[in-house]
């Protein structure tokens, strides 16, 4: 059994979003396993990339923001699931006064699987 609280996990700042990894391979005792929290700030953008490898799952906390997939608009609400599938090219952005906040459960991750 693991604990961990949020307040324990530093927030990371990139161009356009920030990311607090919530759960590692290590802690998970699985490679290729990644849980984070994402939140794009008001007026930011994380530009439009794709992965190779990875897979990431999006379960949204709040839906001030945008994502589009493939050059679609989805039309997010609160709680749904998004899954991005390697080769799916996606961008998010933030046009609200509030921040956009998600989780991201990722498998098959690798460090530098991130191509604009």
């Amino acid at each position: 059994m693991k604990h961990i609280t949020e307040a324990s996990k530093e927030w990371t700042h990139k161009p356009g979003y920030s990311k607090k990894i919530l759960l590692n391979p290590e802690e998970l005792h699985k490679e290729g396993i990644l849980v984070q929290k994402l939140q794009i700030a008001p007026g930011q953008t994380a530009k439009n990339h794709v992965h190779k490898k990875q897979t990431e799952i999006f379960y949204f906390l709040n839906t001030v923001g945008e994502f589009v997939v493939n050059e679609k608009k989805i039309d997010l609400h609160v709680g749904d699931i998004l899954v991005i599938e390697p080769g799916d090219w996606h961008s998010t952005s933030n046009s609200s006064d509030a921040n956009f906040e998600y989780i991201a459960f990722k498998y098959d991750w690798v460090d530098g699987d991130y191509y604009e």
